[in-house]
């Protein structure tokens, strides 16, 4: 969950590290936001509008992102840390507690890279009691190959998230650990997409697509 204030944090640092991004194809947002958009569509054909939770937005760059959309009624952006985010559709709201979010009910939730910084063990605890409070869960992680690709995932979450301050994991999920999460959850995988790329140019040759999965979990 990144910090949403770039204020409160090392300024130089996250200016030359989103510098590097985009230099680099180290821009994440854009594919994501374009997988995420092609879910919701499909979810919101029965429906006239819908509302979105963004659980550990951080910036919300997803949510700015997908806004636009005419099917989009409101999002959420809901993270740890103080700050103050409004815009048309956008709002940014801090939470202490998970219990927080029952004022937050809605249609999609959407869990960009944040479960692993809950850690793989017990991530479930938190897809459970999310559940409660919406009827659809996007998520977008990372998958393990053994420890060298364990490595580079913790160097690369270092990169990412070093000026922010959030912690790093010791693990990333495998294939079985993340069916093993979806069980323990008592949700259903209504999507799954692996080798799911991320990055362009160098970016993606580091952390090549086979680290990254799209997972759509329902009730």
């Amino acid at each position: 969950m990144i910090r949403f204030d770039k204020k409160e944090h090392l300024k130089i640092l996250i200016f030359v590290s989103d510098l590097i991004r985009k230099i680099f194809g180290g821009d994440r947002t854009k594919r994501i936001s374009k997988k995420i958009e092609f879910i919701l569509k499909k979810e919101a054909k029965n429906k006239k509008k819908i509302s979105i939770v963004d659980f550990g937005c951080g910036s919300m760059e997803i949510s700015k992102k997908i806004q636009h959309n005419k099917f989009i009624n409101k999002i959420a952006g809901v993270d740890i840390f103080k700050s103050k985010y409004k815009y048309k559709k956008l709002e940014y709201f801090q939470y202490k507690k998970i219990k927080d979010l029952k004022k937050f009910k809605c249609d999609v939730l959407l869990l960009v890279d944040v479960l692993h910084h809950i850690g793989v063990k017990d991530s479930f605890k938190l897809l459970k009691e999310l559940s409660k409070y919406s009827k659809l869960i996007i998520i977008k992680d990372h998958f393990e190959h053994g420890q060298v690709s364990r490595q580079l995932l913790r160097f690369v979450d270092f990169y990412a998230n070093y000026a922010y301050g959030v912690v790093i994991p010791k693990i990333y999920y495998s294939e079985k650990t993340w069916i093993n999460t979806i069980r323990l959850s008592k949700l259903k995988q209504l999507y799954f997409e692996k080798n799911f790329q991320q990055h362009d140019g160098l970016f993606n040759l580091i952390l090549n697509k086979k680290h990254h999965f799209i997972s759509v979990l329902k009730k």
